[in-house]
């Protein structure tokens, strides 16, 4: 029981507003808590009852930091009266787990057998720190002071209210005699060394006794000064005067610690420092905490478009609310975004990743646009501590932004003198192709003649074999999409070598005959019948150099070429081609420089020989290209040696047996969306000589097989990926089934399970299924099962093509002499044709006409007047019982995919590119004959 008299005792004390408590003892040291008064509770950042009960039991001493427990437990073993007041420093642990210092009033009252504690508590924390910082910092200025370098050159201690130096160190470096002398009459003394006026006058206004006391008060602690001093000895040097103010922890007056040293590095680095950030940044910043101090810059240097803060101490987030963020350019999520990046989250978020963080920004002032960067470097990440570098590259944006103009217009100007290349290479083609035209078709129309002669028939073989070789040529130079990429692509079929190598003789001996030259044609090695390469880039460079033998070569003279097959690697056979003339012959000197464009050893060879100097450049490069080498040997007066070596693949093929696929029929697509797989797919069909081409989504599969069924040359080959996405490969199966018959043979590739497929993909029009990855051998048995089982179904079903005897056939051609061909080809099978002169007159001929008069209409793209793309939007448009149904067949040098595009727009449904091939025209015309009079349309 709490003892009554005790209590109404102290009941007056209990209302004072001091920190106090009244404990009870009880044995081992154990506490009974009677009271603790409000203002003790508030200093112990608890409730009175959180008190009360925080300081029962042993909570008296627990509560107190353990390097005074001692003390308290020393207190209470004492026990004296309550006559006798005792005073105790101590800490202790608030119920937050602050740490306070407390000064402790405490008295003991006996009451009987009871005894108490009443203690007092005064809370002295900011004095006892304040203290202990103090002479921390005193020893530590004290410590330092008296630690010397090398570049030490005095050292003192100055008691700025007495105006005395108390300790100095240095040998009459301050140009005094003693340390008697006041302070103030030292450093007039000393400034006479720095000899440059506005320093000394500086450095007396700076170092002044009473400025340093007025900057201590105001909290300035530290600072410093470079001056330029001329020592009594005649030494220059740069000097350090650097000062640190304290007070002195017993008598409190203020002391300044000061310190002179040689500062000659130091002061050319800071310089150097200095003029290198300056020259690359017009501003250097610290941040800390939201806070931004200005270390470098000054905004007057600045000129125009400046954002250097107003004041260079500052909150962050006020200087860019203020200064940055109004003047930001761009349009409203432009702004948002540099906004942002600039955000002090923002920048510890990158900063912590990427080091440094830059952001460019621009701003607009007065109507003008700057531009500047900003690079955040951090200091310390935990602390939030980051310099920032601020430069302005207006100059550099506004070039770069000029440069990014001119080539946009450099751009739209080459995309104009692309767009007029393509236009000449379209006209090009068609003005080129028109005289090829009348020479393969008049060559067709006289080897079909009766009673030729031999020597007749020959001649004319080898003026159509040569006019088909320089129309290969000519598709090579015109085809856009190597002029465009800059290089020929290589092709990689089968063909037969006999054939090839005849094909050669025959051109070659026929240029050697007309000028009097012999020629031999030399086989060596096993030579298989066929080969997969590309033959007519092949035969290009053989008649390429053999042409220049035949061309300097002087009558009665010999052209050789030697075809050796040198042995087999891999499945490929390595061949040498040896072009041997006695011609005329080079100097050796030249020979380094014969493969470089426009390169000729005589000037006068242009004149008597013809030639550009492109052709052996062409030549080495195809020659590469097929992963081959090209060497010469020649010597002046006595001829000259080109020797070709590159590998052919070997063909599986040796000769093509009856019902047997043979690879170069073959047109085949790859359809899928991921390229590796296109790309593994073709080589797998090269490998069995099929040529192939790919794509990568089922849309653009479509817009292929249109262009190529409008040419004719559709595929007869397809394989499409089961998974892609937009159209997967069942879908892209039936948009293919509705634009081609079932001659086409399509296979669905998947590396899953088809069985949950099978009959959905089947009656979308799939043939048959292959794994992925492909291998050769299992794609030719495949492709041969499927072609087999498909030839033996619709042996029966297979409707005959359309008669051509008898039919009628409109001509639209503005030629005359290719008009005049067609016509003889026409009628070669019998067929009755009409010539219209130009587009207009072939729509008049239409229109006039009686219902099924014409079974089909060859139209010419390029006429005058009317130009076929007119003519046949007209002929579709009339009101006429065929105009939807009659075949209209686009017949044109035009043989680019855009011409192809712009004749189906047009409303034709095939498109044949000039020279035509008569075999081609004729089957064109039957089989779009036969489908309008087996469905009533085309």
């Amino acid at each position: 029981m709490k003892n009554i008299k005790v209590e109404e005792r102290l009941k007056a004390l209990r209302a004072i507003e001091n920190a106090a408590v009244l404990l009870r003892l009880l044995n081992d040291g154990q506490c009974e808590t009677i009271f603790v008064t409000e203002e003790f509770a508030r200093m112990m950042e608890s409730s009175v009852e959180e008190a009360e009960q925080m300081m029962n039991g042993n909570g008296f001493i627990k509560s107190t930091h353990p390097d005074n427990r001692l003390s308290v437990r020393r207190m209470l073993r004492r026990q004296e009266s309550e006559q006798h007041n005792k005073e105790l420093t101590i800490r202790k642990t608030t119920a937050l787990g602050n740490e306070i210092w407390c000064n402790v009033h405490y008295a003991f009252i006996n009451e009987g057998e009871a005894q108490y504690v009443y203690c007092t508590y005064f809370d002295v924390t900011t004095s006892r720190i304040y203290a202990q910082r103090l002479k921390a910092s005193y020893m530590s200025i004290g410590d330092n002071f008296y630690r010397e370098s090398k570049n030490t050159l005095g050292m003192f201690r100055v008691n700025l209210g007495k105006d005395k130096i108390e300790d100095m160190k240095g040998k009459d470096l301050f140009g005094t005699d003693s340390t008697i002398r006041p302070y103030s009459e030292v450093m007039k003394l000393r400034s006479v060394n720095y000899p440059i006026k506005r320093e000394q006058e500086k450095f007396l206004e700076s170092f002044e006794r009473n400025r340093l006391t007025a900057d201590y008060l105001e909290g300035k602690m530290q600072q410093s000064m470079y001056l330029f001093s001329r020592r009594k000895d005649g030494r220059a040097c740069y000097v350090k005067f650097a000062v640190m103010l304290t007070r002195h922890p017993v008598t409190s007056e203020i002391l300044a610690f000061i310190s002179e040293s040689e500062a000659n590095h130091e002061k050319v680095e800071e310089a150097l420092l200095d003029k290198i950030l300056a020259r690359q940044f017009d501003m250097v910043a610290h941040i800390a905490g939201g806070k931004y101090g200005v270390v470098l810059g000054d905004a007057e240097l600045i000129g125009k478009g400046s954002i250097f803060p107003i004041s260079r101490n500052g909150d962050y987030k006020e200087y860019l609310a203020n200064q940055v963020i109004p003047v930001l350019s761009g349009d409203e999520a432009q702004r948002k975004t540099m906004e942002t990046a600039l955000s002090l989250d923002n920048i510890e978020k990158h900063i912590a990743v990427d080091k440094p963080y830059i952001v460019n920004i621009a701003i607009e002032i007065d109507g003008e646009v700057y531009y500047k960067r900003l690079d955040f470097y951090s200091v310390d990440n935990n602390a939030e501590f980051y310099i920032l570098l601020k430069s302005d590259t207006t100059e550099i944006q506004r070039k770069q932004i000029e440069q990014n103009n001119r080539l946009k217009e450099a751009l739209t100007e080459a995309k104009a003198a692309s767009t007029a290349k393509t236009a000449f290479l379209s006209r090009m083609s068609h003005e080129i192709r028109t005289p090829m035209n009348a020479i393969i078709g008049l060559d067709n129309i006289a080897l079909h003649e009766e009673g030729l002669t031999e020597t007749l028939r020959s001649h004319l073989t080898q003026i159509g074999q040569s006019a088909r070789y320089l129309l290969s040529l000519i598709n090579d130079i015109l085809d856009m999409s190597r002029i465009e990429s800059g290089r020929m692509t290589v092709k990689n079929e089968e063909f037969g070598f006999n054939q090839f190598l005849d094909q050669i003789k025959i051109m070659v001996e026929g240029q050697c005959r007309d000028k009097g030259l012999n020629f031999h044609l030399n086989l060596k090695g096993k030579i298989e019948q066929f080969y997969i390469g590309d033959d007519t880039k092949l035969k290009q460079v053989l008649i390429n150099i053999l042409g220049n033998s035949v061309k300097f070569t002087d009558v009665g003279g010999n052209i050789t070429l030697n075809v050796e097959c040198t042995g087999q690697i891999e499945g490929h056979s390595n061949f040498r081609f040896e072009m041997i003339d006695t011609g005329i012959g080079m100097d050796k000197k030249y020979l380094p420089k014969i493969f470089e464009p426009f390169s000729q050893e005589d000037a006068s060879n242009t004149s008597s020989y013809g030639g550009s100097g492109l052709g052996l450049a062409i030549t080495k490069n195809i020659v590469e290209m097929m992963n081959g080498t090209i060497t010469v040997e020649s010597e002046k007066g006595v001829g000259s040696k080109f020797t070709v070596n590159l590998p052919l693949k070997n063909s599986q093929h040796k000769s093509v047996q009856a019902g047997e696929i043979n690879p170069q029929d073959l047109r085949v697509l790859v359809i899928d969306d991921d390229e590796v797989a296109c790309e593994l797919a073709k080589t797998v069909l090269g490998e069995a000589g099929i040529a192939s081409e790919f794509c990568m989504s089922g849309d653009k599969a479509i817009e292929m097989i249109k262009l190529h069924h409008a040419r004719r040359e559709g595929y007869n080959l397809i394989l499409v990926d089961l998974h892609m996405p937009t159209m997967d490969g069942i879908e892209t199966t039936r948009q293919i089934r509705k634009l081609l018959d079932e001659t086409v043979t399509i296979i669905i590739l998947t590396a899953y399970d088809i069985f949950e497929i099978e009959d959905i993909a089947i009656e979308a029009g799939v043939d048959g299924f292959m794994s992925k990855p492909l291998s050769a051998s299992s794609l030719l048995y495949e492709i041969q099962q499927i072609f087999s089982r498909r030839a033996a179904e619709r042996a029966e079903e297979e409707a005959p093509k359309a008669e051509l005897k008898g039919r009628r056939v409109l001509v639209a051609e503005d030629m005359m002499v290719n008009a005049q061909i067609v016509l003889m080809l026409l009628e070669m099978k019998e067929i009755k044709g009409e010539h219209a002169e130009n587009g207009r007159i072939v729509v008049e001929m239409f229109a006039k006409s009686e219902p099924r008069y014409y079974d089909a209409i060859l139209m010419d793209v390029r006429m005058p007047e009317m130009d076929g793309l007119e003519a046949a939007s007209a002929i579709r448009a009339l009101n006429h019982p065929d105009a939807k149904a009659i075949p209209i067949i686009a017949m044109t040098a035009n043989a680019f995919d855009e011409d192809v595009q712009r004749s189906l727009a047009a409303g034709m449904n095939a498109h044949l590119s000039k020279p035509v091939e008569p075999e081609h025209m004729y089957e064109t015309l039957s089989e779009l004959i036969g489908k309008r009079e087996l469905g009533g349309g085309v």
